[in-house]
């Protein structure tokens, strides 16, 4: 049987389904012999979509899917240029071969016989959706879909195949999608597909009206405020107002600043854009300040050095007692300076405990140099960009905080302190201790580069001061970059005299005491710094002399207790502080077995430590209590292991020890401790635990030990001994090469302390256990007393 050979309809710009009902146009040569081929042979037509657009297409260009169609009816021109036929959609057809019959196209292949099987409910309910959608959304939907076919689809909504049909049919989609959709099968697919294009194009509708309501507001708006500028200008202009022009005088200004060559040139290439930008807009704004900021920072003003070595003396002497060191580099500086006027700036970090006046003497050798003072404080500071300013691409984007600090001095060479450098930290925002690399280098910082200023900025002309608690918080390659001078605290004396010139008056004017003229005794000021305070500072000093000073005026202002000229003695302080906080001494009162008194080194300056042992029967274990770091602990096994290695030239039984358990402990145990210089403390704890000797109490000791009992030097010698001295020891064993570091100390210190210098273990027990057989090498008396003996110093 021969095969039907089907015209075709080949059109690229329309895809037909099944149950659709429409006009279609043939112009092409093609199609209309195609179309009377049809009605010879009374054979209906296919109609294909072409892919692409081609003028003449090939047997190859169709696709394989398309729809039988029904002619209705025909219409020809006159002309028999196009024919308009009226064609209804039977069935899908799929087509398996394709020819070219001169001048137009036949295929062969077969009816698709659709077996969908869908689910009638949800149909329904996606058609109920679908109609939903659309009465809701009539404005969105009149741009999607042709309004003719919509019709037609809507009068076919209770046959769900029917409908989805003449619904595609009718939507404004891609025909590479309609002829998906066409060769799609499921019903219940195509009406989901349907909806989820509807809806997807509506939301976007309402996200364009919301966008273009917005944009007309804001257009408006402009243009309102734009015509009322115009406005008021033709209204200053007509009364005769000459106000400067504020381009004018931007410009007036940045010629005037001193810029830089780079600066220069990012300035005005900003106030061009500017020129050129509405004034009401947030664009002008942003270039506005940044240009204000380029002005504002000072780029040629400075301050004139003021050299005078006497007057830096007086004023440094007039605001701090002591500080000896620091004061000589400072006078060093400006001698320096004086002899040549292009040294750059020294770079110095005060190291010391809180309370010293680390940030009170930065302010003062800005006065005393003639400079200006700011100061930025580092403490929480995570963020980078509070050093180096934020991009200008972010709203609201500011310079950091030391280019601020250089706009509020307004000199180009300030005394710019940054106060508590080790408490920086980091995050995912940025390290800010790496952005300070560059403004401390002094091979660097002429060249600092803000983020938000985006040029050159010279800060090799400031002077740098940084203070810190501790240095070991701060990077090695930041730490690297400046001279480090250390402030261990205070001696006793030092406190007398700060509290007579500076804390007694500077308390007596805040609290209306000055016109009573109260006078203090020595002895009751030396109650208040011994008994009420123990820090290396004078912070907690100053505290309790103003708890003093209230009191007293509670008493003036109710009772009429005291008169001008009145007497602060000792009595009255116990009675206005209470009971003492602390003993004249901490030292143990009278000698234990198993207890030593070590020296410590803490952030606040130095400590007094005391280290218990006790012995127990047992199996040679070793019990670590106190919150001990693993230095610490490694070092009480170090002194173990010598004591125990040692047993003979002690004369300890060696079965005494394997059947002993040794139990370490150092009090406050909620404060971490570790470090090795409690090392011949724990030793000599050790060793009187298992000898049952009393440790002298009124001899502390600080040392590393080896295995071998070598005692190594250790840190912090000056704040350890100032320690010793508050708590009223005055017996020290250090080791040997820890000498140079006596150099130091305050004569005063010296004066009532002695001082064993040891290289080994064996000397620290002679020095404890056996005092009466201290050779005098041992003991490094002090410069002033001569060849003394030890019970001069007692």
């Amino acid at each position: 049987m021969e095969k039907i050979k089907h015209p075709i309809f080949a059109f690229d710009n329309v895809v037909f389904f099944p149950e659709v009902e429409d006009d279609i146009l043939l112009e092409k040569e093609y199609n209309k012999k195609a179309f009377d081929y049809a009605r010879e042979s009374r054979i209906d037509p296919i109609i294909l979509l072409v892919k692409g657009e081609t003028f003449i297409p090939s047997v190859t260009d169709f696709y394989t899917v398309g729809v039988r169609l029904k002619v209705v009816n025909s219409l020809t021109e006159p002309s028999g240029e196009s024919t308009l036929v009226s064609v209804k959609g039977v069935s899908l057809f799929s087509v398996n071969h394709i020819e070219d019959k001169g001048g137009f196209f036949v295929c062969e292949g077969k009816e698709i016989d659709v077996k969908d099987g869908y689910d009638i409910f949800k149909a329904v309910e996606y058609v109920n959706d679908i109609k939903s959608l659309m009465n809701k959304n009539t404005l969105a939907i009149r741009k999607l879909i042709i309004l003719k076919h919509l019709e037609k689809a809507m009068r076919r909504v209770n046959h769900p195949v029917a409908f989805v049909n003449n619904l595609i049919y009718a939507l404004k989609l891609p025909l590479e999608e309609k002829q998906e959709l066409l060769e799609t099968f499921n019903t219940e697919f195509k009406l989901k597909r349907v909806y989820e294009f509807l809806k997807d194009r509506v939301d976007k509708y309402r996200y364009e009206i919301e966008i273009e309501k917005k944009v007309k507001k804001n257009v408006e708006e402009s243009q309102k405020r734009f015509f009322l500028n115009e406005k008021l200008k033709a209204i200053k202009e007509e009364l005769g107002y000459t106000g400067e022009n504020d381009l004018e005088k931007l410009k007036e200004q940045i010629e005037k600043a001193g810029m830089s060559k780079e600066a220069y040139t990012k300035a005005m290439e900003e106030l061009k854009r500017l020129e050129t930008m509405n004034p009401a807009s947030a664009e002008a704004s942003v270039s506005r300040t940044y240009i204000q900021w380029l002005i504002d920072v000072p780029w040629k003003k400075k301050t004139r050095d003021n050299l005078d070595i006497q007057r830096a003396r007086k004023v440094l002497d007039r605001d701090h007692y002591g500080l000896t060191d620091v004061k000589e580099r400072i006078i060093e500086f400006l001698a320096v300076r004086k002899l040549n006027k292009t040294k750059r700036n020294p770079i110095i970090c005060f190291v010391g405990p809180p309370g010293v006046g680390k940030t009170s003497l930065a302010r003062a050798i800005a006065e005393s140099i003639g400079r200006k003072f700011v100061r930025m404080s580092l403490g929480g500071v995570r963020d980078e960009a509070e050093i180096r300013g934020h991009r200008r691409t972010y709203i609201g984007a500011i310079p950091g905080r030391l280019i601020y600090l250089m706009k509020k001095a307004g000199t180009i060479n300030p005394l710019m302190l940054l106060d508590e450098i080790d408490k920086l930290s980091s995050d995912f925002r940025g390290d800010p201790s790496s952005a300070l690399l560059e403004a401390l280098d002094p091979e660097q910082n002429s060249h600092f580069v803000d983020h938000y200023l985006d040029v050159d900025y010279d800060l090799s002309r400031v002077f740098f001061i940084l203070t810190a608690n501790i240095l070991d918080t701060i990077p090695a390659p930041l730490r690297d970059r400046f001279e480090i001078i250390r402030i261990p605290g205070y001696t006793f004396n030092e406190k007398m005299e700060i509290a007579k010139r500076h804390l007694i008056p500077k308390k007596l004017a805040e609290t209306g005491l000055k016109k009573f003229e109260p006078e203090i005794k020595d002895s009751a000021l030396e109650v208040v710094i011994e008994r009420y305070t123990r820090e290396a500072g004078v912070r907690t000093l100053e505290r309790t002399i103003e708890k003093l000073f209230r009191k007293c005026a509670v008493d003036i202002v109710e009772k009429d207790r005291f008169k001008k000229g009145f007497l602060i003695t000792e009595d009255l302080v116990y009675e206005k502080l209470g009971v003492p906080i602390y003993k004249s001494s901490v030292a143990e009162e009278a000698p234990q077995v198993g207890v030593a008194t070590g020296l410590a080194w803490t952030p606040a300056g130095g400590d007094v430590l005391f280290i218990e042992v006790m012995t127990m029967p047992g199996s040679e274990r070793i019990d670590i209590t106190g919150q001990l770091g693993d230095v610490m602990k490694e070092s009480i096994k170090a002194a173990f292991s010598y004591i125990k290695a040692n047993y003979k030239k002690f004369g300890i039984n060696i079965e005494k020890i394997r059947n002993t358990d040794i139990h370490v402990h150092i009090p406050e145990g909620a404060i971490p401790k570790d470090g090795p210089s409690a090392g011949i403390t724990v030793t000599a704890a050790i060793f009187s635990a298992l000898t049952k000797r009393e440790v002298p109490n009124t001899i502390a000791m600080t040392g590393e030990i080896t295995l071998r009992g070598r005692v190594l030097p250790v840190g912090g010698i000056k704040e350890k001994l100032l320690a010793a001295h508050r708590a009223g020891i005055y017996e020290v064993i250090l080791p040997y090469e820890n000498e140079k570091d006596l150099a130091e100390i305050p004569e005063e210190i010296k004066n009532v302390m002695a001082f064993h210098l040891v290289k080994n273990m064996d000397e620290v027990i002679d020095i404890l256990f056996n005092q009466q057989k201290i050779k005098e090498e041992n003991i490094l008396p002090s410069e002033s007393s001569g060849e003394k003996d030890l019970r001069d110093y007692k």
